[in-house]
């Protein structure tokens, strides 16, 4: 007697990492292609020019530098979403969606009473000692918890047939199922959702990137950070995202599938005893 469990697939996001791969190389390749050898010529002018000039700029240098220390070292989780370009707000939509379901279905499962370690076990010694009856006593002693609630209500409608014991079974177990599951498809597709927004603003700042190639002069680093930069955060937002959902759904799927399991062994166990009991009335 097999109940049906509800299994959703998520999608990984290989194909994301490989992106990220790709784009590092061709950032490689253009700062190696925005700085040139400088020739000697420079060095030798550099040399042969007066050393006067030369001092004024070493002393200027300094001066010059220090303030644009502070800009440089101001980074932080709200220059990174700017940064991040329009991409960011759906991203920051699903890590909101994705980490409430997460903090909801784990405080469901930390204060319902599914089943207790060794029921299943305690269940067999009862009815070993005394049959349907012991088990009948067995599920009196154990009320609060929902797999006795669905073992119970099989048994109330059975009328000592263990094909209606099994349907009864099935059709209180799909209830409960469905408000264990409360939930899980979303985190799914936040999981799978996440990488595919955080791609597309790689794309997009990729984009970015190119068109100030293509309308800049001269070509340099500068030109394309802004789009590069942008199109490693969203990549690396999505990841974010999407890790955490994944992990939390493959977890709280687990518990749903042990409650499951534990329903299917308990089951078996009176849908065995109400076999006897038929063919004993047979006989």
């Amino acid at each position: 007697m097999n109940f049906p469990l509800k299994k959703t697939r998520a999608l990984g996001s290989v194909s994301f990492l490989i992106a990220l791969i790709a784009i590092l190389a061709i950032a490689g390749r253009i700062e190696s292609q925005a700085n040139p050898t400088i020739p000697q010529t420079t060095n030798e002018t550099s040399t042969e020019a007066p050393a006067a000039p030369a001092a004024e700029t070493a002393a200027k240098a300094p001066a010059e530098e220090a303030p644009s220390k502070p800009a440089e070292s101001e980074i932080g989780l709200i220059s990174l979403f700017v940064a991040g370009g329009w991409s960011m707000w759906p991203l920051l939509f699903s890590s909101i969606v994705g980490f409430g379901i997460i903090f909801e279905r784990i405080y469901f499962f930390l204060t319902s009473k599914l089943v207790r370690k060794g029921y299943n076990q305690d269940l067999q010694d009862a009815i070993d000692a005394g049959g349907l009856k012991g088990a009948q006593d067995f599920l009196t002693e154990n009320k609060g918890q929902k797999i006795t609630d669905v073992l119970v209500n099989g048994m109330q409608v059975s009328q000592n047939d263990p094909e209606i014991f099994a349907s009864g079974v099935e059709r209180e177990a799909g209830e409960v199922m469905t408000l264990l599951e409360k939930g899980l498809t979303v985190l799914s597709a936040v999981s799978t959702i996440a990488p595919l927004v955080g791609f597309l603003g790689t794309v997009s700042g990729m984009i970015n990137a190119f068109d100030a190639i293509a309308n800049a002069d001269q070509v340099n680093a500068k030109v394309v950070a802004g789009g590069i930069k942008e199109a490693l955060i969203t990549t690396a937002a999505g990841l974010i995202v999407a890790i955490p959902a994944m992990t939390f759904y493959q977890y709280l799927q687990g518990r749903v599938g042990f409650f499951t399991s534990e329903v299917e062994e308990a089951a078996n166990k009176i849908y065995k005893e109400y076999l006897k009991l038929k063919a004993g009335k047979q006989a």
